[in-house]
């Protein structure tokens, strides 16, 4: 009885073959694995060729561009292929000299094969007398661009353009060819007509409310559509100096030092509500100027305290602290504080002497002005 077959270790199946651990399809599959290696290119095991050093797919390259060619049969990759085909298909234009496909009607390129639009000839201007080109009308561009009739132009045009053009566009056209220029004019009616064609309602208010801009100025359009709605008392006027001046006082209350801004916030919320209680009354109320005045006295003093005299609180102000600030601001002294939302004729006798808010005068002054109230 012969010797028993071993196992092969790889695959279980029977070894042929003594002393050997492995079959015939585990050797040959070893063998064949030595001889593989990674492609540099692709990363896979495979045989790499001895010219190159890669796979024999990434060994196909394209010998244009570098890139790799999966055809066995083509030297060119796919981009390169259709390249090549349409170059050749394209041959030198007679005429331009430039390489085309050229037409069977024309024998020239495209680009030669397509009738030019004729330029109209240069003509004598109907305004000044020089002959160049016409812009319209018969006028040359510089007659055009001065023609008064420009705007009216404009506007029949965004008029036709409209489905349901307002009544009010063809008044305020003669309105702004009267005010402006001939070219500001048309460029805001251009401009009016985008508001017009926005979808939104093309109410007088609504049209001037939607064409202010944003920021300290609302732009030439609306000041314009303002002047010429309240004259024909058709939109009420905007609010726009009462933003400007909401503006103005914040811009003095925040350039005083933090420990002392609130003080003088409370000084500004109380002049305005002395003037709206002055105006309910019938009473001479303050304007804006005088107001933005006193906020830019305070203002003033308090970073002459932080600055020059190391304060940080109001309560510590002396008689000193404000003679040495009125040396270097002589304007203040004229500024009239009294706190009184009736009118200048029965605010009594004004504090001449001193520009502070009676929050801070010192306690011997308060009640004297207290006493002659």
């Amino acid at each position: 009885m012969g010797a028993k077959q071993s196992d092969c270790t790889g695959c279980g199946a029977p070894v042929g073959f003594i002393d050997r651990r492995y079959g015939c399809r585990c050797t040959a599959q070893q063998k064949e694995a030595a001889t593989r290696a990674a492609c540099p290119r692709c990363g896979q095991q495979r045989v790499l060729q001895a010219d190159t050093g890669r796979c024999i797919t990434c060994s196909r390259v394209c010998t244009a561009c570098g890139h790799p060619a999966r055809s066995k049969s083509s030297a060119l990759c796919r981009t390169c292929s259709r390249e090549s085909e349409r170059d050749a298909a394209q041959a030198p234009c007679p005429r331009c000299g430039r390489p085309g496909y050229i037409r069977e009607d024309t024998g020239w390129c495209g680009h030669c094969s397509r009738p030019r639009q004729t330029k109209q000839p240069p003509r004598a201007c109907e305004q000044c007398g020089r002959v160049r080109k016409h812009a319209g009308l018969g006028l040359c561009s510089a007659c055009w661009q001065r023609h008064p009739d420009r705007p009216f132009v404009r506007a029949e045009n965004l008029i036709a353009e409209l489905d349901n053009p307002p009544d009010w566009l063809e008044d305020f056209t003669t309105d702004l060819a009267a005010k402006y220029s001939v070219g500001r004019a048309c460029t805001m009616i251009t401009s009016l007509g985008r508001l017009l064609r926005d979808g939104q309602p093309n109410l007088p208010q609504s049209v001037l409310e939607r064409s202010r801009r944003p920021g300290r100025s609302m732009g030439s359009l609306a000041r314009a559509l303002e002047t010429f709605f309240t004259r024909l008392g058709i939109a009420m006027a905007t609010d726009q100096a009462e933003r400007l001046a909401v503006g103005r006082r914040q811009r003095r209350v925040l350039a005083v030092p933090d420990t002392l801004r609130p003080s003088v916030e409370a000084f500004s919320d109380f002049m305005i509500r002395s003037r709206e209680r002055s105006r309910r009354a019938g009473t001479l109320p303050r304007t804006d100027a005088t107001i933005e005045a006193a906020l830019a006295i305070v203002r003033d003093l308090a970073l002459f305290l932080a600055g020059e005299r190391g304060k940080r609180d109001w309560a510590l102000t002396d008689v000193h602290d404000l003679e040495a600030f009125l040396v270097g601001s002589p304007k203040a002294r004229s500024v009239d504080w009294s706190c009184s939302d009736s009118s200048s004729a029965s605010r009594g006798p004004r504090r001449s002497s001193s520009s502070i808010p009676p929050a801070v005068w010192p306690p011997e002054d308060r009640a004297a002005s207290l006493a002659r109230r």
